[in-house]
């Protein structure tokens, strides 16, 4: 009997027979999933047996590609990371119906634009048929609140695969809509759609297989960018996973959404902030990144105390040279990517001036306000944040904001402390000008968020501000989070321990671990809401 157990003991051991002994669990989850479905939203589309077997079916491909990740990449967490949150943004992907990211519709049609070979801002621009159509069938705010047909008994119709046969069935007819319009301006966020939609046009896909094609371009972009932030980092890379594993981030990379790569390059620019060296790359990295930043979003500049993060040394003649040098570098960066885009919209564009969504939206008014009443508008601010949680508690506002997952809104601020608790003991080494750094960084970000949105989104004089959005703090919880870590670690007195006694499973590693499969979790949430039920 001890020799049965000693061989039981070595061959689970063996990381393929623990992957082979969970994958049973795998399958029990997903005919569990289809029971639920059945009994409680009374699923009906295809016989128990098939949607068993699809369901399953997924689960396995799914676990067979992080086995994969896991196994091959496990010596190199950077790229490991950089797969988890490809693997993962896929489910969004697909899971997510077309055009609705927030404000999808615009980007996708920009994208669509410069993807056919068309860097002209032509506001008359003619979209082909099936665009047009996909646009005309996938509306904002499509799901399960606001249906949008009705079947022959007068039953109203609340699943969005609905809109997948009414865009088929059009196109298969003919039929035509009326010529979409984007009035977005703007070239570099939406290279990597692009790219993916030039490769759909070229193997003669549709606006259907375009969309797709762009959002998977989109998302590849984005785990890349994540992979080097990783690489570059040196610390709290257990904050940085969770964030970018986050399902309101992710759910936005996995779309043509223009955010999708300035989220990725806002990680870069963090990541390079926490590297233990300064050289040239570090710089013109940090550079490109502040610069197309801050030409697309002027909120970006929030960025800039994480500048406090770098090795800076006094007595480094090299460290000395850097220190004068990199401003100007940011700077000369920030110039170039405005004027360039400056230029592309004075000699490229026939759009003029863009008008606001309503016409009691005046900017110049709102300035005024602020600068002649700096209290009050103090007082505006507060209470917005006030009653919006400090956006902590929205991370499952999805859609148009008009998809509503409590459960992931309830657990993602778990996710997150949990990072921060697994980055205490760094934490705990972290100097005060850490604190300093995250400190500016988070109220800048607040504080220009919200006083841009009331500038740009907010009827004149309007309580409280309107248009906020999670996804816009993403950094902002960062900086909250290696606060809390630094809190946790000076508190528990970590500091006792040697630096660099190395740990039998970094933090990260657990970390990346938990925050995709809560990501996976949501995107099934995600996926049940929306051709599910409610």
């Amino acid at each position: 009997m001890t020799e049965i157990w000693e061989k039981l003991k070595n061959l689970f051991a063996r990381e393929w027979a623990r992957w082979l002994l969970g994958y049973p669990l795998v399958v029990l989850f997903g005919v569990g999933i289809v029971y639920y479905w059945r009994v409680v939203y009374k699923l009906t589309a295809f016989t128990p047996l098939v949607t068993t077997l699809i369901v399953t079916g997924l689960f396995s491909v799914l676990y067979l590609l992080v086995f994969l990740t896991a196994h091959f990449l496990r010596q190199f967490f950077p790229l490991k990371a950089a797969a988890l949150i490809f693997i993962a943004g896929l489910l969004f992907v697909f899971i997510n119906p077309p055009l609705q990211a927030p404000d999808e519709t615009m980007h996708f049609l920009r994208a669509y634009s410069l993807g056919s070979g068309h860097f002209y801002y032509d506001q008359n621009e003619q979209y082909p048929d099936d665009v047009n159509l996909l646009v005309h069938e996938f509306p904002g705010f499509y799901n399960k609140y606001m249906p949008l047909t009705k079947d022959d008994q007068g039953n109203v119709t609340v699943s969005a695969a609905d809109g997948f046969m009414r865009y088929y069935q059009g196109k298969l007819s003919g039929a035509k809509a009326v010529n979409a319009t984007t009035p977005v301006q703007q070239t570099l966020p939406y290279l990597p759609q692009a790219a993916g939609i030039f490769l759909g046009r070229l193997l003669g896909g549709g606006a259907l297989v375009c969309l797709y094609l762009g959002r998977i371009g989109n998302l590849l972009c984005y785990a890349a960018l994540c992979g080097l932030a990783l690489w570059s980092a040196r610390r709290f890379r257990s904050i940085l996973c969770a964030l970018m594993l986050m399902p309101i981030g992710l759910y936005l990379a996995a779309s043509t959404s223009g955010d999708g790569l300035l989220l990725g390059l806002s990680w870069l620019f963090v990541g390079l902030c926490l590297a233990e060296r300064m050289d040239w790359r570090h710089f013109s990295a940090l550079s490109v990144c502040f610069g197309v930043l801050i030409t697309a979003k002027y909120t970006y500049f929030s960025l800039l105390p994480l500048l406090l993060l770098l090795p800076w040394d006094k007595e480094n003649k090299d460290h000395k040279k850097w220190f004068w040098l990199l401003p100007g570098s940011l700077l000369l960066a920030g110039v170039f990517f405005f004027l360039l885009q400056t230029a592309h919209n004075a000699f490229f564009s026939n759009y003029g001036a863009i008008a606001y969504f309503t016409d009691s939206i005046r900017p110049a008014e709102q300035l005024r306000f602020i600068l002649q009443k700096p209290s009050r508008y103090l007082a505006v601010f507060l209470y917005s944040v006030y009653i919006n949680s400090a956006n902590l508690f929205s991370g499952g506002v999805f859609g148009w904001m008009d998809t509503v997952l409590p459960t992931v809104s309830y657990f993602s601020p778990l996710v997150l402390l949990l990072s921060a608790a697994f980055a205490a003991r760094e934490g705990a080494f972290a100097d005060k000008r850490t604190g300093i750094a995250m400190f500016l960084t988070g109220a800048l970000t607040y504080g220009g968020v919200y006083t841009g949105m009331y500038l740009t989104s907010t009827p004149y004089q309007t309580i409280p501000i309107t248009g906020i959005q999670t996804r816009y703090f993403l950094v902002a919880f960062f900086a909250g989070l290696v606060l809390a870590a630094m809190l946790i670690g000076k508190t528990m007195a970590l500091q006792k321990l040697r630096e660099e006694i190395p740990q039998k499973t970094p933090p990260e590693w657990r970390m990346l671990h938990i925050a995709f499969l809560f990501a996976a979790a949501s995107a099934l949430l995600l996926f049940q809401t929306y051709y599910i039920g409610a």
